[in-house]
């Protein structure tokens, strides 16, 4: 299913790209009455998805001749940058009927990337109350946090209710658009604490006498705290297979869910974020128009890299005269350094997913896995260091024989064994004192590598073959 909605939103984006021309035109024109009739052939996700081929004032103009409906519909998925920039410009009339029918968790979000002051002028707008009392006690809890993205609008259901009771409170409260909620059903006591969950499937087929508190599932191992980071609450739902959980405060009293939807957005985040970190950026470089910003994100790790650089170049100068001796030395340099750092990019990969997941929380799993990276570094690094101690001796063992199709053949054994061993602890280290496991990978794992490497490869060159 997944794949054909991604296939779908595609052949949408693809459809208002053949568009994309003639609007620009009309925009350029400023005919708004063409533009509305343009824009009828838009679907709002094919919309979204070409959204910054349009400048901020053409996004505007856009926005403002769409319909209700359809504004809304483009808004929702939007990025929260996009939706911030959108609410700051347009007028208090066209933003109202937005903050009134956007999701909670949807408004807190954009909220917390706003200023005060934004924020302020942005509740005001905010019709019903009790919509703004639920705003404000999500904007209490840290931005990624269970509290920011909860559902404070949800269905409480008591246990001696029976199944046909639940099924007739269902009905009579659920409001249009609060489907998604119909999931997410907890069975509470008296003081609101939650005792179990269970689904509206669970409810339609068993006999309409089954009391709830025979038919509810235990939710002990999966009750969030306000506070826990998104990423952990992702792991929670991937670990639990869950479709939804309860946010309970520290007397265990229910006050938000969340829904598997809310944390395929999460993933989605994070993932990002790992991507971007694993080759030195950050997330929002991945959409950052703006070079001056871009090169701020990017240049610290390659500042790392051009340091790493600079310390590769003097070990190789230390070890000019066996390189002037024996020049060969240099055409296999770029090769082993470059095979390390691929084999290390590859084990850290790994390891940053699996924490990422949740399989390497118990401490025999970590060394269980470690122990299987280094397995596989010393198998990787035999098997090309053989071969290319073969390739070697047939390109110069005449010349310099055996001894220098072994320091090829170990330095890449070395290499490509060191990276494995880099790529599999490195995460687990950075993971264990708080900093993001993701960060190890890329320049730093190649640049120790590269280090690592040059240091072997040269110095059993410089005892093997200077007496030569």
């Amino acid at each position: 299913m997944s794949n054909q909605n991604g296939h779908l939103r595609m052949q949408q984006q693809h459809s208002v790209k053949l568009l994309l021309p003639e609007i620009k035109e009309i925009l350029r024109d400023k005919d708004y009455s063409l533009l509305k009739v343009a824009l009828k052939e838009c679907n709002p996700i094919g919309l979204a998805g070409c959204w910054q081929n349009f400048t901020e004032e053409e996004q505007l103009q856009i926005f403002s001749v769409l319909p209700g409906k359809s504004a809304l519909s483009l808004f929702e998925v939007l990025e929260i940058e996009d939706q911030r920039k959108l609410l700051e410009k347009l007028s208090e009339d066209s933003v109202t009927p937005l903050l009134n029918n956007l999701d909670l968790p949807d408004v807190a979000k954009i909220f917390h990337k706003m200023s005060s002051r934004n924020v302020r002028k942005m509740r005001n707008l905010i019709k019903r109350q009790k919509a703004l009392a639920h705003v404000d006690l999500l904007m209490q809890y840290p931005h990624h946090s269970a509290g920011s993205l909860m559902h404070p609008e949800f269905i409480k259901l008591e246990p001696k209710m029976t199944a046909k009771q639940a099924l007739s409170v269902l009905s009579a409260i659920t409001r249009p658009g609060e489907k998604e909620h119909l999931f997410a059903l907890f069975v509470v006591d008296e003081e609101s604490k939650v005792l179990g969950s269970l689904t509206l499937q669970d409810l339609l087929s068993v006999p309409e006498n089954e009391k709830l508190s025979e038919l509810m599932t235990s939710v002990e191992d999966f009750k969030l705290s306000p506070v826990t980071d998104q990423e952990e609450v992702a792991k929670i739902f991937t670990r639990f297979d869950l479709n939804s959980a309860p946010v309970v405060d520290k007397d265990g009293k229910l006050i938000g869910v969340l829904t598997v939807k809310d944390i395929i957005n999460v993933e989605r985040q994070e993932a990002t974020e790992d991507i971007a970190k694993m080759v030195g950026t950050a997330s929002t470089d991945i959409r950052q128009p703006s070079v001056l910003r871009a090169l701020f994100y990017r240049m610290p790790w390659l500042l790392v890299t051009l340091g790493g650089g600079m310390f590769t170049s003097y070990i190789i100068k230390s070890f000019e005269p066996v390189l002037a001796k024996v020049i060969a030395l240099a055409s296999f340099s770029p090769l082993l350094a470059g095979m390390g750092g691929n084999v290390g990019a590859q084990t850290a990969t790994i390891i940053v997913r699996s924490i990422a997941l949740g399989q390497l929380n118990k401490e025999s799993d970590r060394v269980k896995t470690i122990l299987r990276e280094i397995r596989v570094g010393l198998m990787l690094g035999l098997g090309y260091g053989i071969a290319l101690g073969f390739l070697a001796y047939a390109l110069y063992g005449d010349r310099y024989h055996w001894q220098f199709s072994f320091c090829v053949a170990f330095a890449m054994f070395t290499s490509m064994a060191g990276a494995a061993f880099l790529g599999a602890v490195e995460p687990l280290l950075f993971h264990r004192v708080g900093i993001d496991p993701a960060t190890a990978t890329g320049p730093l794992i190649t640049t120790i590598t590269d280090i690592l490497t040059n240091l072997t490869y040269y110095t059993l060159a410089t005892i093997l073959l200077m007496n030569m």
